[in-house]
């Protein structure tokens, strides 16, 4: 009788540990994802982008300064999270609901508790900025966040 119940015993603890570490998994780039839109936070939790730095890196559109050449956005990214994972991101040019331009998707693989940045390379041709004059141009895209081998999350980002 006292086998079983040590038996008992074993197995609701593994049952603990197993629900904990699939917690740990899974919760960590969610909670990354979220964080910085939910909380003012300096160090959100998670896996996550520093997406708001984006828009203040494409002011080239409206300074007037020249728009064609190559344009490179530095994307602060973290892991405040004790597994390994990987982000990337890939920025749209958008008019009128079609996407003139999309870059190549940019990424960087995140150590435990480690900081990185990911920079997005846009080549704007001088026929796309003809195409672009004149016109209403939002950035869109999208990011990916993953964890090891467990999964990834890739996000539609919101038209600004």
């Amino acid at each position: 009788m006292n086998g079983l119940r040590a038996a008992k015993y074993a197995v609701r603890a593994a049952s603990v540990v197993l629900s904990l570490l699939i917690i740990l998994i899974v919760a960590g780039p969610i909670v990354g994802a979220v964080s910085p839109q939910l909380m003012s936070q300096q160090k959100p939790l998670g896996i996550g982008l520093e997406i708001r730095s984006v828009q203040s890196q494409l002011q080239f559109f409206s300074s007037g300064s020249t728009i064609n050449g190559t344009h490179e956005i530095a994307v602060p990214a973290f892991n405040n999270w004790p597994l390994s994972g990987s982000a990337s991101l890939s920025l749209a040019l958008i008019v009128n609901g079609s996407t003139l331009y999309q870059t190549q998707p940019a990424s960087v693989h995140l150590g435990a508790f480690r900081s990185g940045v990911i920079n997005v390379s846009m080549d704007i041709s001088p026929s796309l900025v003809n195409q672009l004059q004149g016109q209403n141009v939002s950035v869109g895209g999208s990011m990916s966040l993953s964890e090891g081998q467990f999964w990834t999350i890739t996000v539609n980002l919101a038209q600004q």
